[in-house]
């Protein structure tokens, strides 16, 4: 039997401490000795474990509420949320282990040679939206770079990224796959469908984050997705209102969820890519953790599959780039993390062949605080983020190129801004520029919870200092 808490009590405790700065780095860019800094993740991405041994004052690890008062049934949750997952569906879209697949392209990032194009880009059709989430970590370029991409500089971006790098001697070209994301709400730019149909025309496959209020426009275009993530972050109304900043008689609520309905019943009856029976493909229900909502994790997962979801996942607030060591730096009490556990044990009990409940919890360190244990920032060359012009006075269709989604609206990490020409991309890819950008960053200061903070990882442990030993199949 699942035994839920009603209550969570919020403990009066500060931001987490920042991890140390690790390792030191070599001549032109290498880290020379990089120590093992992975405890805080367990084995989380090899595994399917999110929770193991952290600092001294982290969840206990040996299924035992504080005080060693946990009943059974606690004491069962805790040891099932360890999991991110079901152990049986290891190989899923969330398992950072896939990053493995691109060492060989990786492999090419060195200081004063031509760089590979990367996998996966990111494209931000606006910075517009239509919701002010509580925890919103791209508040900053919402009100200081209000714009959106033209549908001539969307049609040029989905017409290069597909043929990037080509004719450079690279053994792979071009951009395979783009999220949709923001920023703002993509769907509020009405050239975003378009813009799917093109980049699937292009047989590049297409991700698109959306808050679902818009997706009853844009259902065809949608449904040519590999997946879209909804991103609901409650299970009811009232606590949705309350994280979105809504009316409390708001009924966006139930828009979201009948839209969500309606575009997973539109994809099977077509038999379009985002309704095919794949394990990965389809609608997933997207869920940021944040202190409001914890408890209706359960919840949310029952909502998820009933409504015909592929999966729900699940990962914790992290605080904004421009708020760190701030009053609203974020930060989640052991009470709340033992809350999660519990639901999370729930939840997992929903899973099966037609839904999954997943979690990535391995991007942070046991207090759902950053877990950077990197030296230096490569991911910069594995990525980007194409965004909207920056300031009233930018040409037309014109945009900007960022270089990490975690810090959108930072111009440190900017490598062109408002240009017309995707050629000018693979020109300044790579460059000094590039380069300049990599050195000026520091990550334990000044980097938020990295995305990305697996592809460093295995940067510097597995290409730089080869410590899997990797041509040892």
């Amino acid at each position: 039997m699942f035994v839920v808490r009603k209550r969570a009590v919020r403990e009066a405790t500060g931001p987490a401490p920042r991890a140390p700065h690790q390792g030191a780095e070599g001549p032109g860019g290498g880290v020379k000795y990089v120590p093992e800094v992975s405890k805080a993740d367990g084995n989380g991405y090899g595994e399917g474990i999110g929770f193991a041994a952290g600092p001294a004052d982290a969840i206990s690890t040996g299924g035992q509420a504080a005080g060693g008062q946990a009943t059974g049934e606690i004491r069962q949750a805790q040891q099932q949320a360890r999991r991110e997952w079901n152990p049986s569906k290891r190989w899923n879209p969330f398992n950072s282990y896939k990053l493995l697949a691109h060492v060989d392209r990786w492999k090419g990032i060195k200081r004063g040679r031509a760089i590979p194009p990367p996998v996966l880009v990111t494209v931000d059709p606006t910075n517009v939206c239509n919701l002010n989430c509580v925890w919103c970590n791209a508040e900053f370029v919402r009100r200081e770079c209000r714009g959106s991409l033209s549908e001539n500089a969307l049609r040029e971006i989905a017409d290069f990224l597909p043929r990037w790098g080509e004719g450079m001697g690279f053994g792979e070209t071009g951009v395979q796959a783009i999220c949709i994301a923001g920023g703002g709400e993509p769907l509020l730019n009405p050239a975003t469908g378009g813009f799917i149909d093109r980049v699937a025309a292009n047989d590049v496959d297409v991700g698109v984050v959306t808050n679902g209020t818009m997706m009853d426009g844009f259902v065809d275009s949608l449904s040519q997705a590999v997946w879209v993530g909804v991103s609901v972050d409650a299970a009811t109304r009232q606590t949705y209102n309350k994280l979105k900043r809504l009316p409390s008689e708001c009924d966006l609520f139930d828009r979201v969820t009948g839209n969500t309905a309606i575009l997973v019943d539109y994809a099977r009856m077509h038999n379009n890519k985002l309704g095919w029976k794949h394990p990965a493909y389809g609608v997933s229900f997207k869920y940021l953790l944040y202190r409001d909502n914890i408890g209706e994790v359960y919840e949310a997962a029952k909502l998820a599959k009933r409504i015909g979801c592929k999966n729900i996942h699940f990962r914790p607030v992290g605080t904004a780039w421009d708020k760190l060591d701030t009053e609203k730096e974020i930060s989640f009490s052991r009470e709340e993390i033992r809350l999660f556990e519990e639901q999370i044990a729930g939840a997992l009990e929903l899973d099966d062949e037609t839904f999954g409940v997943y979690g990535v919890t391995h991007k942070f360190n046991s207090q759902f605080a950053s877990a950077n244990y990197f030296c230096r920032c490569h991911s910069i060359f594995m990525t980007a983020v194409i965004e909207p012009p920056v300031g009233e006075d930018a040409p037309a269709d014109s945009f900007t190129v960022g270089l990490c989604c975690d810090r959108r609206g930072d111009s440190k990490l900017e490598l062109a801004r408002n240009i017309r020409s995707a050629d000018e991309i693979q020109k300044l890819w790579g460059g000094r520029q590039h380069w300049d950008i990599h050195d000026r960053i520091i990550v334990q200061s000044e980097c938020p919870r990295c995305t990305y903070q697996p592809h460093n990882e295995i940067y510097e442990q597995v290409i730089l200092s080869d410590s899997m030993t990797y041509k040892f199949i």
